[in-house]
């Protein structure tokens, strides 16, 4: 009877895999030690909580983390970058610092998606705008602060959906690129 398997004794347990059943739609297991409420369908997890940290523990943890992103002067994901500091994934930038997603700035910080923009500050999606501070979605501007929606403006501040001001003044587009000139030379502004 060469060839043939030696009858399993059946006392011997299988050594095939345990496959279990794969759980049906809407069914959750629930591990761990939990009350579980049948009649609600809730539970409450059991566990500990993590443990609190002091004040003092919070703000050594914070302080240690500040300092280490401080000394961190990489760029990921950027390209073609030179002299940033913590920007990432910004492109064709000149010292810049804390940027993410700007292209062709110059000396801008801590803004995202910019485009064309110098010597800015704190604004996020605009394009062509010159020493700027907390603007957003704005195009060609140029010393304003904290305006948005606007375009073509001149040394404005708080503006909102505004088209050729300076100085917070609706000029004619003529009369604003006139006046505009005369200001870029009497300020010692060069365009690029």
């Amino acid at each position: 009877m060469a060839g043939r398997r030696p009858d399993r004794d059946p006392a011997t347990p299988s050594r095939a895999p345990v496959r279990q059943a794969p759980q049906p739609p809407g069914v959750r297991e629930i591990k761990g030690p939990m009350f579980i409420d049948t009649r609600s369908g809730t539970y409450v997890d059991r566990r500990p909580p993590p443990p609190t940290l002091s004040r003092r523990e919070f703000e050594a943890e914070l302080d240690r983390l500040v300092r280490a992103f401080a000394r961190n002067e990489e760029n990921p994901g950027s390209v073609s970058s030179q002299g940033c500091r913590r920007c990432v994934s910004c492109m064709f930038c000149h010292d810049c610092e804390e940027c993410y997603r700007c292209t062709h700035c110059r000396g801008c910080k801590a803004s995202s998606h910019l485009t064309h923009c110098a010597d800015c500050t704190g604004l996020h999606d605009c394009a062509y705008c010159v020493s700027c501070e907390n603007c957003t979605r704005s195009n060609y501007l140029v010393l304003c602060r904290s305006c948005s929606e606007c375009t073509y403006c001149f040394g404005c501040v708080g503006l909102a959906k505004a088209d050729f001001h300076i100085l917070n003044v609706k000029y004619t587009r003529s009369e604003y690129f006139r006046i505009v000139e005369g200001l870029e030379k009497e300020l010692g502004l060069s365009r690029e």
